[in-house]
């Protein structure tokens, strides 16, 4: 195994960004008036998102919908999610220096690994190959996420947080879809994942680069922890997914021929 690559592995998955502070907590519901709050009785779906969730991927197998799985979200009750609003206020005093940032990362195309720049690894001539391989990845993996989205229906947590009275604000606009999981998580892990397939070397800093857009997604105010959890674990199991493809694995080596 080269040594460079798994001690980064090791410093990513040492990184505090990616662990799961909220795990010894409930996410039972107790209040069933907090429980009546979803995505879909307090914001509206954009219809371009919604209408992913009906398209059929190119990679994920056929029977991708029970393949793959993530936990139900906390109920809105819970002591985990009570937990995860609380964190979320914490978060304010750091949003003023992100801000930037987030506005940033809204868009896939400025998305950034290590110097690599989505956009540039999707319209670059020198990544071809490599662009035709993530902009395919990256349509199935949305097709996944709002699947999940809409069966799960998750309130975001700025609405959640009033109904609490808990002190929030949030500092974008709040996306038109539910919260749970989180698309910017599941994209940016899935990428993390696919990017170390093609620079091993710099597969810490993948990774710790997926956690700190997970993360700023938090400090935003539009996702609760277990959001980008979630979007971790399905992020992984996608990638998985396309590394099991014969078809996926042959256009991976083509686009490893770009990276030597």
């Amino acid at each position: 195994m080269n040594q460079i690559w798994f001690l980064s592995l090791v410093m990513a998955l040492a990184h505090p960004l990616i662990a799961d502070e909220f795990s010894d907590l409930s996410g039972a519901r107790t209040n069933e008036k907090l429980e009546r709050a979803t995505f879909s009785n307090t914001q509206t779906w954009n219809k371009d998102f919604l209408a992913k969730a009906r398209k059929r991927p190119r990679f994920l197998p056929s029977k991708w919908r029970t393949m793959l799985a993530i936990p139900k979200s906390p109920a809105n009750s819970s002591e985990r999610t009570s937990a995860e609003l609380d964190h979320l206020v914490k978060l304010l005093p750091e949003r003023q220096a992100k801000l930037p940032e987030i506005r940033q990362e809204i868009e896939v195309t400025n998305f950034q690994f290590e110097g690599y720049r989505y956009e540039t690894l999707t319209t670059s001539p020198k990544f071809a190959e490599t662009g035709k391989m993530i902009k395919a990845a990256y349509d199935d993996m949305a097709i996944a996420v709002f699947f999940f989205k809409e069966r799960l229906n998750r309130v975001r947590p700025s609405f959640l947080s009033n109904a609490q009275g808990k002190k929030f604000s949030i500092g974008i606009e709040i996306p038109k879809h539910p919260a749970y999981p989180s698309g910017h998580a599941t994209a940016a892990y899935m990428l993390a994942y696919l990017l170390r397939e093609l620079d091993p070397p710099n597969a810490g800093r993948f990774l710790e680069d997926a956690s700190i857009i997970s993360r700023n997604r938090e400090i935003a105010g539009v996702h609760y922890p277990s959001d980008s959890q979630a979007g971790k674990s399905l992020g992984r199991q996608i990638a998985d997914a396309f590394l099991s493809n014969p078809s996926f694995q042959n256009q991976l080596q083509k686009a490893k021929a770009e990276w030597k």
